[in-house]
């Protein structure tokens, strides 16, 4: 299957948002699923503080598989600087789709004046750090203890990681 990597447009709003409470359902703990309504997704388009690139199929481009935002304040001492958040639709998880469009979206962060991308990621999140880790991130720093698992009892660690774009 081909993909294409692109901005995320108005018609993309529905499939996105099919696409977190599918996270929501999974129960999957990160941003995204935090997403209240379908205006929080429209926020995301043509938003230089919230720089957002998906992955459609060429088969059919009105369905987001995967998607990347970058946010950002728009201070002169911070708009440098955006902290990366990553999506992946279950029926395509594992293909690398999150790397390569991550790639793509951290070269067209970089074009928007981007030098530093941030990663906060669960130390129980085996395959992120992984992903993450093969995208030449840096392992910047540790919360330990960040908050406790209800199904395992055990202590999960934030991992902090950076990557300088120029």
């Amino acid at each position: 299957m081909n993909y294409i990597f692109r901005k995320i447009q108005k018609e993309d709003t529905e499939s996105i948002w099919t696409l977190f409470q599918g996270l929501k359902e999974e129960k999957i703990d990160m941003s995204f699923a935090e997403v209240k309504d379908k205006e929080e997704i429209r926020n995301f388009i043509d938003n230089p503080a919230q720089l957002t690139y998906g992955a459609v199929s060429e088969e059919n481009p009105n369905e987001v598989l995967c998607l990347v935002k970058g946010r950002r304040e728009l201070t002169t001492e911070k708009r440098h600087s955006a902290f990366l958040s990553a999506a992946t639709h279950p029926k395509v998880r594992g293909l690398g789709l999150v790397a390569k469009l991550t790639a793509y979206a951290l070269e067209e962060m970089k074009k928007e004046g981007v030098t530093i991308a941030r990663i906060y990621v669960y130390s129980n999140n085996k395959s992120s750090v992984n992903a993450i880790r093969k995208l030449d991130f840096i392992h910047a720093g540790t919360v330990l203890r960040h908050h406790k698992d209800p199904s395992t009892g055990s202590y999960v660690d934030d991992l902090i990681y950076h990557r300088i774009l120029d």
